[in-house]
């Protein structure tokens, strides 16, 4: 079945019932009924100013009721979605555009500015750029721009949406990814992919109470692809933040009795620590799913205590490129470091050292897995595709790690030359490549410096400058901000005679590693971080507890 029409093949008993809303406005919402009429227009506009089968529409928007509109619009019109970080430089964007080749823009007005520059850049003209503006505050954030509300693809009337001939085969995706290495890429999702992992969050009449959900994920992330069109499909009210703010969390869940969310590491660490937080406005949640990095078990036992007494926090482990591969299963308590049991419909093997034998059950190893539903490959990048999967089809995922005999999954170590920031990826690769445009700046290796509380990593750069620089590290940071988005900044600037590499010019991370390792010095307290002054010691900084993730502000 395609994505679309498996989405709206609801059982719900009222069709007609608010369904997607909005916790800070909730006359802001949408119903089954409403919004199935609503993505029948949007697509029947699409293809009305000349979307074909097979073009790409690009969004570049906070979470929004009306973005899952987009979202299903844009792939029931047989059109490609792709969708970029809000916190995106032009120079970031400039490069998704290239890649993608987006026909359409649809752009919320605060976001304008940025999009602006890198579609002149690419050439996309103004007349296919649609104003995203459905945010009251920013409603007029696009100036004088006379660009066209997205409103006006509301206007053609309805039509059936498009059903490929081949859901196996027919791409509804690009999904930005850092793949293993380098700058970011396009995986090429599938309908058959979307409608596995959604069918992963089903819940039929399994549960003991009626769910009711709250998320902030970003709509594009991988992480968040199941749950809107799970619980579309079920019927299942859904609360949609357009951003994470922690006080503004916790009261929405208590106002609308949350059961189920969804959320990244630092949140959940965090969440105990507010002053806004109490058993009686955490009570009702029952189910809390968290990835993006791991997070150890210590980490979230402050949480279970004002949680509801059955509640359980489980975890997510996945890829962009084959989705949730394990998980936390309700209502067993997960109270190990694992990520969770392997998910039906996946297979796992672990290989030793040698690359070529089979780790026996609870031995470590370079993990790979397979699904009937993965990604088809990169968007023109048949060497990244290759390197990507085996001779048969496994795709390494760059972990280390090992299965038990209850098929539970350990994450040990990562091969792959990866950061997790805030629950990002981000590879190393863009990072220096953008350092090394400064005039000043001779060479330049990244890494991340794992913090205590285990929700991630912190970019650390080493820099090696021209003999008579006297560049300072606000002045590096200030240069990267121009071309990154904020997260991807390096927090730490350490400044290095040389950068190791080995005889072929690769960068020797581990040793840039051992180096890291070295300075830090005592294990700090559980809820701190490493920051560096550059020429100067290692010292400790507090994680903030009441905003500590998700939008560029908190980024």
């Amino acid at each position: 079945m395609d994505f679309i029409t498996w989405t709206f093949s609801s059982g719900a008993p009222d069709l007609d019932k608010p369904l997607l809303i909005d916790p800070s406005d909730t006359t802001k919402s949408l119903s089954y009924n409403g919004l199935r009429s609503q993505v029948r227009r949007l697509l029947s506009g699409l293809q009305a100013v000349g979307v074909s089968p097979g073009d790409c529409v690009c969004v570049n928007s906070f979470n929004d009721v009306f973005y899952t509109t987009l979202y299903l619009g844009i792939i029931g019109s047989g059109a490609i979605f792709t969708a970029v970080n809000p916190s995106y430089t032009s120079q970031e964007l400039i490069h998704h555009f290239r890649l993608t080749k987006p026909k359409i823009l649809i752009v919320e007005p605060h976001l304008i500015g940025a999009t602006l520059n890198a579609a002149s850049d690419v050439a996309i003209p103004d007349s296919s750029i649609y104003l995203f503006d459905v945010v009251k505050e920013n409603h007029n954030a696009g100036g004088q721009l006379n660009l066209q509300s997205w409103e006006t693809l509301l206007t053609y009337g309805e039509r059936d949406w498009i059903v490929p001939d081949a859901v196996t085969k027919t791409v509804a995706v690009y999904s930005q990814t850092s793949g293993t290495t380098g700058l970011p890429k396009a995986a090429l999702i599938p309908h058959s992919y979307l409608v596995s992992q959604a069918a992963l969050r089903l819940t039929g009449n399994s549960l003991p109470y009626t769910p009711r959900r709250l998320t902030a994920l970003p709509p594009f992330h991988a992480f968040a692809a199941p749950i809107l069109p799970s619980s579309i499909r079920e019927g299942i009210v859904t609360y949609v933040m357009r951003r994470f703010d922690m006080r503004s969390f916790i009261e929405h869940t208590a106002q609308f009795e949350i059961s189920e969310t969804f959320l990244p590491p630092p949140v959940l660490v965090g969440l105990p620590l507010s002053p806004f937080s109490s058993k009686e406005n955490l009570k009702t949640l029952r189910q809390i799913l968290f990835g993006g990095a791991s997070l150890r078990y210590s980490n979230q036992v402050p949480l279970y205590e004002i949680l509801h007494s059955d509640a359980s926090i489980q975890p997510v482990w996945g890829m962009t490129e084959i989705g949730w591969i394990s998980a936390g299963v309700w209502p067993e308590k997960h109270v190990d470091d694992s990520v969770g049991r392997m998910l039906p419909g996946f297979e796992i093997k672990v290989l030793k050292g040698d690359g070529s034998t089979l780790a026996e059950e609870g031995e470590s190893g370079d993990i790979f897995v397979r699904s009937p539903d993965m990604m088809l490959g990169y968007l023109d990048n048949e060497d990244a595709t290759r390197e990507a999967f085996d001779q048969d089809g496994w795709l390494r995922t760059g972990d280390v790690g090992r299965v038990t005999g209850e098929h539970k999954v350990f994450i040990d170590d990562r091969r792959k030359d990866l950061l997790k920031v805030r629950g990002w990826q981000v590879s190393p690769a863009e990072i220096e490549a953008i350092l090394l445009q400064h005039p000043e700046i001779v060479d330049a290796g990244v890494i991340g410096v794992p913090l205590a509380n285990g929700t991630g990593d912190l970019p650390r750069a080493y820099v090696v400058l021209q003999p008579e620089s006297k560049l300072s590290p606000d002045e590096i940071k200030a240069f990267a901000s121009a071309s990154l988005a904020k997260y991807k900044v390096p927090e730490e600037i350490v400044f290095i005679d040389s950068i190791p590499r080995n005889p072929t010019g690769k960068i020797l991370r581990r040793e840039l590693r051992e180096k890291a390792v070295a300075s830090i010095g005592p294990e700090p307290s559980p809820i701190s971080v490493q920051e560096g002054s550059a020429r100067g010691p290692l010292k400790y900084i507090q994680i903030p507890p009441h905003n500590p993730i998700m939008g560029p502000k908190h980024m």
